[in-house]
C-alpha cells in the first residue's frame, strides 16, 4: 500500500481544497466576532488565509495543466 501523504498523493492534492474550507470557517466566525466588538484583524487575517488557499488550489490546478 502506497503512502497517501506522499507528495502527489491523494491527500496532497486534497490539503488546498481542506485548507480553502477551513479558511472560509474562519472568515464566517471572524465576521460574527468582529460584529460582537472583536478586534477587525480576526476576518482580515481570515481572509488572508482564503486567499493563500485560493492561489494554493491554483497552482496545484495550474501545475496539472502543465503536465498535460
Amino acid at each position: 500500500m502506497e503512502n497517501p501523504f506522499r507528495d502527489g498523493g491523494p491527500a496532497d492534492k486534497a490539503m488546498p481544497y481542506l485548507s480553502l474550507i477551513v479558511s472560509a470557517n474562519l472568515l464566517a466566525v471572524g465576521v460574527e466576532m468582529h460584529q460582537e466588538g472583536a478586534s477587525l484583524f480576526w476576518p482580515l487575517g481570515a481572509g488572508l488565509m482564503m486567499l493563500l488557499a485560493c492561489h494554493g488550489i491554483y497552482r496545484q490546478i495550474r501545475s496539472q495543466r502543465d503536465r498535460a
